[in-house]
């Protein structure tokens, strides 16, 4: 009786680690379901506490150095300035305040040019956002990512920093996002289904937080048939041998 029991306790063990095997249904991508609606992609909004850089171009190269920060040239070449957007929504730039918040980067990169015109009459403006970022928080991952293009899609910016791991659980997947009105809100959706792409999920907005937890069946960490024999190879083997000793 007592070695049947053994044997049943064996059994029940490896049941249980069978549970928690981490299958491709959990990990794969593009998997179809159409929990999400497409909708059109809208340019950035510049929002309070974002940052944004400047970059003057006139033919005085005096007054381009005094104004990009002792800088002479066409380009950002070197240390730029950081300027906040305040909570009445402008920023305090050396030609006065300027009103951008609500605004794309385009439409705020003509607001300033028309500020420096007041002063400097063939200015034209080149303008970047500072904190121009994305974070990846989760299961094995943690990572910064910088959004080199305005319609940067989640499964570039899961390329760029650190893919998710099979223990993590894409079903489950949060973006915390900051709104227009200045507050963080959480989104959860699911990154398997394909009706992910074109979704309000699909593309990463500056200071997006991605977090992916764990997969609750990845207790043991069994992701493939590898890994699970290797899990109960060395069990098994003491069982066996302990059952053999109670025989003798």
């Amino acid at each position: 009786m007592k070695n049947k029991s053994y044997i049943y306790i064996i059994f029940l063990g490896i049941v249980c680690m069978l549970s928690s095997c981490i299958t491709t249904r959990q990990t794969r991508f593009l998997q179809g379901g159409n929990s999400y609606k497409p909708v059109a992609f809208q340019q950035y909004e510049l929002r309070i506490n974002d940052e944004i850089a400047y970059y003057l171009l006139t033919a005085n190269t005096e007054t381009q150095a005094l104004y990009n920060n002792g800088q002479v040239g066409g380009t950002f070449a070197g240390r730029t300035i950081g300027y906040r957007i305040f909570e009445d929504g402008t920023v305090r730039l050396p030609i006065g305040p300027v009103k951008i918040a609500g605004l794309t980067l385009r439409e705020a990169e003509e607001e300033v040019r028309n500020a420096f015109l007041r002063v400097v009459p063939d200015a034209e403006i080149r303008l970047t956002m500072s904190n121009n970022v994305f974070f990846i928080e989760g299961d094995g991952m943690k990572g910064r990512g910088y959004l080199y293009k305005e319609n940067l899609n989640i499964f570039q910016a899961l390329a760029m920093t650190n893919d998710i791991p099979n223990s993590g659980d894409r079903s489950n997947v949060k973006i915390i996002r900051r709104g227009a009105d200045g507050i963080d809100y959480i989104r959860i959706f699911d990154l398997r289904e394909e009706s992910i792409i074109e979704s309000e999920f699909y593309y990463i907005m500056p200071n997006d937080v991605i977090y992916v937890p764990t997969n609750p069946n990845a207790f043991f960490r069994i992701e493939s048939v590898s890994s699970f024999m290797s899990l109960i190879v060395t069990p098994l083997s003491f069982f066996t041998m302990v059952i053999s000793l109670l025989r003798k």
